[in-house]
């Protein structure tokens, strides 16, 4: 009885640890190392900083996650139904990090880590790259 009560309980924590990530997640702010490397040496006024920004590409980035540990990245067009760009992996998720698999193989490829986890928010770097940290809304 004790045995299966510890079961119950373990497995109830399992879910409670990877069923945030389960959804569909949009980019609402990307940062780069460039940026913090350009801030913090020199003193830059607001129209610069707002040009320099204002050179990246921004069209509304969605990462979707399934409880099958498949998932895809897909880059929306406005006034159209279908996305523009849709990339397809696999991923596996341990509470701090999400690994993103290789299709055939299910080796790992790369490592992003979690740095903060809502029930409608996500943040996240990859690994060797702490300046360029991705922020996310869920959306669905």
């Amino acid at each position: 009885m004790k045995a299966a009560l510890i079961l119950i309980l373990s497995f109830a924590f399992c879910l409670a640890n990877s069923q945030p990530l389960i959804g569909t997640w949009q980019v609402t702010k990307q940062t780069n190392c460039l940026e913090r490397e350009v801030s913090d040496s020199v003193q830059m006024d607001e129209n610069l900083l707002q040009e320099f920004s204002s050179k990246s590409t921004r069209s509304p980035k969605v990462m979707t996650f399934r409880e099958d540990n498949s998932a895809e990245e897909s880059i929306k067009e406005l006034d159209k139904k279908r996305s523009k760009s849709v990339k397809k992996f696999h991923y596996k998720h341990d509470g701090d990090n999400i690994y993103i698999l290789d299709k055939k193989s299910h080796l790992i490829v790369s490592r992003l880590i979690i740095e903060t986890l809502t029930s409608d928010s996500l943040v996240y770097y990859t690994a060797g790259r702490e300046c360029e940290k991705t922020f996310f809304v869920r959306i669905e």
